[in-house]
């Protein structure tokens, strides 16, 4: 596995070489009709500083709270919401307890980093093709306005996600039977966002509100009690991170994770 650590302190000419040295497998180019997503480790610094330095820079910053929110930086008129300022800010950083999503919208690329499992990845949005070092050199430099000087990314593993406004991405076998797709293809999805206003998906935070349909006689996992607000014998509802979506579909005892029925009225 070709995986590198990126520490930067100013000296880009070292970043560039040690990226040189990581892709030395080959040049590749990301296209731009795809997107890509790369795990990484923890990050060096934490959510104040993190926070502190985006809000300098000029990101747009949203904290949630349980189900309030706050905005603590951003530059919005009285009618902007702040779905709004989710779906349009250029740079954007959510914060929504130790969980946080970061993204920049740039003139060649995109990239987020948020919440992934148990732990984060780096989901880059190309423009135009464009070469893998050079893509995320550029990423890794600008990340240093926001206090990010190191990170641990993995460039053999990521996943190639080709954009289809018709189909999205095909859910893993393990799953097909065991999450509501449209959980997956949020999960799964390029820009939460943008994906939950497009499917009217009500997302709070880097959260959202699942129903889990239990296998009879079983209980939910322990790892999930914190996030149930409701439960009977068959049914439990959560308000559960986004990133652990597909960690409770494969749990023992979880039949199916769906969302809420939502009644029509006659």
């Amino acid at each position: 596995m070709r995986s590198m650590r990126f520490v930067v302190k100013g000296v880009v000419l070292a970043l560039i070489a040690a990226l040189s040295v990581a892709a030395s497998g080959g040049a590749v180019t990301l296209d731009s009709q795809s997107y890509y997503c790369f795990t990484v480790g923890d990050l060096a610094v934490g959510i104040q500083t993190l926070s502190a330095a985006a809000a300098a820079e000029g990101f747009a910053v949203l904290a949630y709270s349980d189900n309030t929110v706050a905005v603590i930086n951003g530059t919005r008129s009285a009618s902007d919401t702040v779905e709004q300022m989710l779906l349009s800010a250029d740079h954007l950083l959510v914060l929504d307890g130790d969980r946080f999503y970061l993204r920049v919208n740039g003139p060649a690329l995109s990239y987020a980093i948020r919440p992934a499992g148990a732990g984060l990845e780096l989901v880059v949005s190309p423009k135009t093709s464009t070469d893998l070092v050079d893509a995320l050199t550029s990423i890794f430099v600008e990340l240093q306005d926001v206090a990010i000087d190191g990170m641990d990314i993995d460039l053999d593993s990521y996943r190639t996600i080709i954009r289809n406004p018709l189909k999205g991405p095909a859910e893993p076998q393990d799953l097909s039977a065991k999450l509501d797709y449209a959980l997956y293809g949020l999960v799964a999805a390029e820009d939460w966002f943008a994906y939950a206003s497009q499917k009217g998906l009500a997302l709070l935070g880097l959260r959202i509100e699942v129903v889990v349909e239990k296998i009879p006689g079983a209980s939910l996992p322990a790892d999930f009690r914190d996030s149930v607000i409701s439960e009977t014998e068959q049914l439990a509802s959560l308000i559960l991170p986004i990133d652990q979506l597909a960690s409770l579909a494969r749990s023992t005892g979880v039949g199916y994770v769906r969302l809420p029925y939502v009644p029509v009225a006659p």
